[in-house]
């Protein structure tokens, strides 16, 4: 009996045991959800609602498309390709979200297989905003279109100096640019009327068939902006551009390109109001002088038709051509007012331009080659002897940059003993800026260009 008890103890305990605890109960498996298949979109209409490119999807643009309304979203690591033919408007009645990361860049580029792609085979990116102008009217056409296309499309300009175009963030535009006629011509980054709301912020235009950025008007701010090897100017601006720039990288060809700054305000009445007058900190304008045989009409900085700056704790390096031009009476008399001038450089660094190290070299007034006056400015303005003056901390010494003038590998930043690394070199930036940056030239000691940016050939 005592067997049969014990017996019946144990097996109870074998089926009762196991369900006393819950330390053998298993979590179900869940599968993660699959990764979607990356696809090839025909973009072949134009956009009138609220729209999203998604991530890892490639949109192929088959024609002008034009935003008219709603919001473009364009994910992270979308790749925009563009046919002959082909741009992207945003029109002032629509707005674009395109927000990327360093790690995964938006990319707008070339439909042609690497290895053919060059600059024009596209072309590029516009903004239209409603943000003021200098222009009759308060609005115009912008250019790379026919002005008698006739609608609103193509219209940028108005009152509001504050509008948003939107964000435009960790994105290349790249092999972009398009010549309708001489003078009227789309860019790699076109913006027109954009206002102060408007965030382009770690955007970098490589090898643009005409200018790198063009911004036509508008208060648009620009931050961490690289233009690579444009085959006309890298930053132009007029009509009254007035917004604020910092970190602005221009790095010109020994085959192609012109001037690193063209800033013009109004041809026929230079001093239409708004003027021409951006406030840049912390830019690096690179020229192809020190490569052998660089491109003998590269030029600095080119200021005409009343046009202005604040240019403060730049490097303007390695030109063929004069470093600095102020053309004419008007852009001049910015130069000559009293005070915080509203053309000014200080607290840059010259190096290298013209084969000289030695002053500023700038244009004769007037220019004349082969007996032909080219040139007819009267204004007599002498650059160097405006600029080198104590009080304006320009400085006619080697930045030291580590490797500025590389094209398929450039990089920036100082090199070790860099003098642009220096506080007492630099000014503090104002309201509205990094002030933390107390460093000259577009690069200090963190490179902000890593992971994103890119330098192909074709």
């Amino acid at each position: 009996m005592k067997r049969l008890f014990a017996s019946l103890f144990i097996l109870s305990s074998l089926v009762i045991g196991p369900g006393c605890g819950d330390d053998d109960k298993k979590d179900p498996v869940v599968d993660p959800p699959p990764t979607p298949t990356p696809e090839t979109v025909d973009v072949a209409q134009d956009i009138t609602a609220d729209t999203t490119w998604k991530t890892g999807n490639t949109y192929v643009l088959k024609k002008y498309i034009f935003v008219n309304s709603g919001t473009l979203n364009i994910e992270a690591g979308a790749t925009i390709k563009g046919e002959q033919g082909s741009a992207l408007i945003i029109t002032r009645n629509a707005r674009i979200n395109a927000v990327g990361t360093a790690e995964k860049p938006i990319v707008f580029t070339s439909s042609k297989a690497v290895g053919q792609r060059e600059a024009g085979n596209w072309g590029g990116v516009v903004l239209l905003g409603r943000a003021k102008l200098n222009v009759s009217g308060g609005e115009t056409t912008i250019e790379g279109f026919f002005a008698t296309s006739g609608n609103d499309q193509t219209k940028y300009g108005g009152t509001d100096d504050a509008h948003n175009c939107g964000t435009l963030k960790y994105a290349r535009i790249e092999f972009a640019g398009f010549e309708l006629a001489p003078n009227n011509e789309l860019n790699g980054l076109t913006t027109g009327g954009c206002g102060s709301a408007t965030d382009i912020d770690y955007v970098q235009v490589h090898k643009g068939l005409d200018d790198g950025i063009e911004m036509f008007g508008g208060t648009a701010p620009l931050k961490h902006i690289v233009i690579t090897q444009a085959d006309d100017d890298g930053l132009d601006y007029d009509l009254g551009y007035s917004g604020k720039v910092q970190f602005l990288i221009v790095q010109q060809s020994p085959r192609v390109g012109d001037r690193a700054i063209e800033a013009s305000s109004h041809k026929t009445t230079p001093t239409q109001e708004p003027i021409s007058i951006p406030e840049i900190w912390n830019a690096s304008f690179i020229g192809s002088n020190a490569d052998p045989g660089g491109n003998p009409s590269q030029e600095g900085l080119v200021f005409n038709t009343g046009a202005g700056i604040k240019l403060r704790n730049a490097v303007v390096a390695h030109f063929k051509d004069q470093a600095v031009d102020v053309d004419g009476t008007a852009s001049a008399a910015l130069f000559n007012e009293p005070g915080d001038s509203r053309l000014s450089i200080r607290n840059t660094f010259f190096w290298d331009n013209a084969n000289m190290n030695d002053t500023i070299p700038f244009a004769p007034n007037p220019k004349v080659e082969g007996g032909v006056t080219v040139d007819p400015d009267v204004s007599r303005f002498n650059e160097a002897e405006k600029i080198l003056v104590a009080a304006n901390g320009v400085k006619l010494q080697d930045p030291l940059l580590t490797a500025a003038t590389n094209l398929t590998a450039p990089n920036f930043s100082p090199a070790a003993g860099s003098p642009l690394l220096n506080p007492d070199n630099a000014a503090t930036p104002g309201a509205g800026f990094d002030t933390s940056a107390r460093f000259v030239g577009a690069v200090g000691p963190t490179n902000w260009l890593a992971g994103w940016t890119s330098f192909p050939e074709n």
